[in-house]
């Protein structure tokens, strides 16, 4: 029996990165999706310092060219040539600040698809584990807006290599005075990047609390736009604990953030007293040399900006040194979520069998367990499912009968035993492939904002059939609905998007995804609770076309309405997660077992309501 393949817990499938590595990551990145965005960074360098150099050259120029005594327009030159060469810079750092942030639109839409295919083609099971809820939360928040840290990197890396570039001129001027004076300053200039550094990885370590407080204020804010939610909020009046919940979340991540500042401020403040002591020894030795005549007013002037500048780039590569080591750590989320591991198969697998008749499914000693669970949802399950058989599943809630849907059609794999379709271990076959063999009508559903035809056949509207359409939306129940409206099957659905959208009661919702299934024609339709929001006379036509909807097909059925089973060939009956009886509506009748005592339950309570109903009149 081939093993299944364990999910490592998220402190595991973290993957570590460098610094480094996070940049050649997303150089890499910008070389393949945006070229021309590296060279216009590079160019960007050089324009970035050079005003600062010029700015430190013209006082010496002008206290020079007075204590020379030259000619006014030789003063006028020296004056108005470097400060029309630190406006023409000035201007072209403007224009290639704007032009870079432009260019970084495509680098957030390339990081955004990126992510959001991983949402889309990861496996299901990762979808229902914590630790990769939090890691996508965390992903998206990456790469959204151009104050991203993936749209920053680049800003951040203009601005440290301008730095650098400038400090090595300032370095070369100062070594004149000795080398003792660099490196006094420099000395000191990281001595507050480590007081910094300890303040980022604090924000590291208890990064999980402040994106658990993100994901709940996220979560409120879609909540209290949808429309689907607005009834229960006004009925229920929700409004109040919600805004208590939001309030509160609020608090505490301003408390979490708080805490940051106090140890960024604590880093700050012993940063700038180094800071002054290192420059204040320095212009106390400067003061020193012109007393002593070993350098003139115009080198005081010259070597006075150039520590100014030279602690102001120091302190500038230590800060941006800081931020990068923050934006790292938030680049490493967003790769450890894309690289979050995988185990389904998607390629090289074995081929699905051919034809559009369905094959024999079968369950071999299936267990499962949710991860975090005490219990087994399900427990030593041996299930054949013949072709074309008519299945129904039924049981109490926390039966596990939902979850014996997921293990059949691939989207969980079985934590014991295994799941065979057409004698074959379903984890041998590609599982996007797989994914075709099945329609399904979920409890738990996603309808986009499309036209009605669209959303049937799951596809755009020049691809998709229009009299298949038709037809399907006729098998549901749904066809006179939809000929009334204005556009027919062009029809947009929904107001989120379109102001002209229609919008379906609960019953029509659910004819629609039945529409749906039966337009994709797969061999096996899977029905979970079709017909709980229908209304008796929709669920009796239901019933009566179901042997049409699922000719030639396998089909399972699953409903807590147990007179709807007996229009299945086989009932399976779960408890505590374990089969419990089989065989036919009559034959568990006549069992006289749970089946037959549910059964009689509600059929004791309708006769009741009709009874109930016949005094009245």
């Amino acid at each position: 029996m081939r093993e299944k393949k364990k999910q490592p817990p998220q402190s595991e499938s973290r993957c570590r990165y460098s610094v480094l590595q996070n940049i050649c990551y997303c150089l890499k990145n910008t070389c393949r999706c945006c070229p021309s965005l590296i060279w216009w960074c590079a160019l960007a360098i050089p324009l970035r310092a050079a005003p600062s150099l010029l700015a430190v050259y013209l006082p010496k120029a002008v206290v020079g060219a007075l204590a020379a005594k030259e000619s006014l327009p030789e003063l006028l030159m020296a004056v108005l040539f470097p400060a029309g060469a630190l406006a023409l810079l000035s201007g072209a750092d403007k224009f290639f600040t704007r032009y870079i942030y432009q260019q970084k639109y495509r680098m957030n839409s390339f990081y955004l698809k990126q992510a959001a295919m991983k949402g889309l083609n990861t496996d299901y099971c990762n979808q229902e584990q914590e630790a990769f809820r939090r890691l996508q939360t965390e992903a998206f928040s990456c790469c959204s807006g151009n104050g991203s840290p993936l749209s920053n990197i680049y800003e951040l890396l203009i601005t440290l290599c301008s730095a650098l570039l400038g400090l090595s001129v300032f370095w070369a001027v100062l070594i004149q005075l000795g080398g003792f004076v660099s490196v006094f300053l420099a000395a000191a200039a990281a001595g507050g990047y480590f007081l910094n550094r300890r303040s980022l990885k604090w924000a590291k370590i208890n990064s999980g609390e402040r994106i658990g407080y993100q994901q709940r204020l996220r979560y409120i804010g879609r909540v209290s736009g949808d429309i689907r939610s607005g009834k229960d909020i006004r009925l229920y009046r929700l409004d109040g604990w919600f805004s208590d919940i939001y309030r509160q979340n609020m608090r505490r991540l301003a408390g979490w953030y708080r805490r940051l500042t106090k140890r960024l401020f604590g880093a700050a403040v012993c940063g700038s007293a180094l800071t002054l002591l290192q420059e204040s020894a320095v212009y106390l030795y400067l003061i020193r040399l012109v007393w002593e005549g070993r350098i003139s007013a115009a080198d005081f002037v010259l070597y006075f900006g150039v520590v100014t500048g030279f602690s102001a780039w120091m302190g500038d590569i230590f800060s941006q040194l800081a931020e990068l080591f923050r934006l790292s750590l938030q680049i490493e989320g967003f790769r450890a979520y894309l690289e979050y591991p995988e185990t389904y198969r998607r390629k090289g697998g074995i081929d699905i069998p051919a034809g559009r008749l369905p094959k024999e499914i079968e369950l071999r000693g299936v267990s499962y367990r949710y991860a975090g669970s005490g219990q087994a949802a399900l427990q030593n399950i041996h299930l054949k499912i013949s072709p074309k058989e008519h299945l129904a599943i039924v049981g109490m809630n926390g039966a596990g009968k939902t979850t014996l849907i997921k293990l059949i059609c691939g989207l969980i794999d079985p934590t014991e035993g295994q799941v065979l379709y057409d004698g074959v271990d379903i984890r041998e076959y590609d599982r996007p492939a797989f994914y075709r063999l099945f329609s399904a009508v979920n409890q738990q559903f996603s309808i986009l904002p499309a036209s009605i035809e669209e959303i049937v056949s799951e596809q755009p509207a020049e691809k998709s059939d229009p009299l298949k359409v038709r037809d399907c939306l006729a098998a549901a129940g749904l066809w006179e609905k939809t000929a009334r409206l204005s556009q027919g099957t062009k029809s947009r659905f929904g107001k989120t998007v379109y102001e002209d959208g229609v919008t379906f009661s609960g019953g029509e919702t659910q004819k629609l995804l039945l529409a749906r299934a039966l337009y994709k024609d797969a061999p096996v339709l899977l029905l979970d609770e079709p017909t709980a929001a229908l209304d008796p006379i929709a669920e009796s036509r239901l019933y009566e076309s179901y042997h049409q909807m699922s000719e030639g097909k396998t089909s399972l059925f699953i409903s807590h309405r147990l007179a709807s089973t007996r229009f299945c060939s086989r009932i399976l009956l779960l408890e505590n997660g374990r089969i419990q009886e089989e065989g036919t509506h009559e034959s568990l009748l006549r069992q006289q077992g749970s089946y037959a005592r549910l059964f009689l339950l509600q059929a004791k309570y309708y006769r009741e309501n009709t009874v109930s109903g016949e005094e009245k009149k």
